[in-house]
C-alpha cells in the first residue's frame, strides 16, 4: 500500500541526511511526474540548494540567490538546481533520510562542501587551522 503524505507539510524545507545521517541540505523544491493514465502526481526528483530555493522564493532575493549559486558552481557542472531521484529516499520522518552516502550524489551540497574545504577547516578549534 502506498503511503500518501502532504508534500508541503512533510517534505518542503525538511532536513536531508545521507544514510549515515550526515546533513546534506534541505528540500527546497520538488519535480512532479504526472502519470499518463491520469493517476495522482508522484515525486520524481528532489531539488536542493540555493538555486532551487531562489526559484521558489522569487522576487529580488530569489533572483539574487539563484544568480549567486549559479556563479559558484564548478566549471563543467550541470546547470540548474541540484537534484536527486526521489527513489533514493529511505524515510521522511523525522527528516528525509537517503539510501546513499552524500559522496554518491553528484552536484549535491556543492556550496556546503566548498565552504567546508575553504573556510570551516581553517577555523580555530577544527584541528586544521594554521598556527
Amino acid at each position: 500500500m502506498t503511503e500518501h503524505v502532504s508534500v508541503r507539510m512533510t517534505l518542503l524545507d525538511a532536513q536531508i541526511v545521507d544514510r549515515d545521517r550526515l546533513p546534506i541540505g534541505r528540500v527546497d523544491d520538488l519535480e512532479l511526474f504526472f502519470p499518463p493514465d491520469g493517476g495522482p502526481p508522484q515525486i520524481a526528483r528532489v531539488l536542493t540548494g540555493s538555486q532551487a530555493l531562489g526559484k521558489r522564493i522569487g522576487g529580488v532575493i530569489g533572483r539574487w540567490l539563484t544568480s549567486m549559486s549559479a556563479r559558484l558552481r564548478r566549471p563543467g557542472s550541470r546547470a540548474g538546481p541540484s537534484t536527486f531521484d526521489a527513489g533514493l529516499i529511505a524515510d521522511t520522518k523525522p527528516m528525509v533520510r537517503l539510501r546513499v552516502q552524500a559522496d554518491e550524489l553528484e552536484g549535491i551540497a556543492g556550496l556546503e562542501r566548498w565552504l567546508a574545504s575553504r573556510l570551516v577547516e581553517r577555523l580555530p578549534g577544527t584541528g586544521h587551522a594554521d598556527k
